[in-house]
C-alpha cells in the first residue's frame, strides 16, 4: 500500500505543475495585453485629492497651405544661368496662420523669390542643402507681415523641385 501512495504523489504534482504553468501563461498574456493596450492616447493625471483623472489627448490635425509652383533664376555658376522650379506646401499650427499667409500671399511669394534667387544650384541640389533651404524658408516666412507679430511654421515641404 505504501507503493500506491508513492505512485499517486507524482501524479498530483504533475497536475499542480500544469495548473501553475497555465496560470503563468495567463499572467504573461494579461501583462502583454496591458503593455500593448490600444488606449495609449489617454493620459492619467492625479488631482490634489489623490484620485486619478483620465484626459483624452486631442489628435494633432495639421493645417496645410499650398503655394503655387514658381520659377526663379539662381546664381550663375560654371554652367551658366540656372533655373529652379519649385512648389511648396507649408505645415502650419492653425487656420489663423493660414488665413494670414493667404491674405499676404504676394509678400510670401516675393520673400521666396528674393531668398531663392540668391541661392547656388550646387547648394540646393544636395539633400542637406534642401533641408537648410527649408529651414531658411521657414525663418523668412515667419517674419512679421504688415506689423503683425511673427508666426510659426511647423514644416516646409517641397512638392516640386527641379534645378536646370
Amino acid at each position: 500500500m505504501a507503493k500506491n501512495a508513492d505512485e499517486k504523489k507524482p501524479a498530483s504534482t504533475s497536475k499542480l505543475m500544469y495548473v501553475l504553468m497555465f496560470l503563468m501563461l495567463g499572467l504573461i498574456a494579461i501583462n502583454t495585453w496591458l503593455l500593448w493596450d490600444t488606449r495609449a492616447n489617454t493620459a492619467v493625471t492625479a488631482n490634489p485629492e489623490g484620485t486619478a483623472e483620465v484626459e483624452e489627448k486631442e489628435p494633432y490635425e495639421p493645417v496645410f497651405l499650398t503655394i503655387k509652383p514658381f520659377t526663379v533664376n539662381l546664381e550663375n555658376d560654371q554652367f551658366g544661368p540656372r533655373l529652379l522650379y519649385a512648389g511648396l506646401t507649408l505645415e502650419l499650427p492653425n487656420d489663423d496662420v493660414r488665413a494670414l499667409l493667404d491674405k499676404n500671399m504676394p509678400q510670401v511669394r516675393n520673400r521666396l523669390l528674393v531668398l531663392l534667387s540668391g541661392k547656388n544650384a550646387e547648394q540646393i541640389a544636395q539633400s542637406e542643402g534642401k533641408q537648410l533651404l527649408a529651414q531658411s524658408i521657414a525663418n523668412t516666412l515667419s517674419e512679421p507681415y504688415n506689423g503683425d507679430e511673427s508666426i510659426e511654421i511647423n514644416k516646409v515641404l517641397f512638392t516640386e523641385f527641379i534645378v536646370q
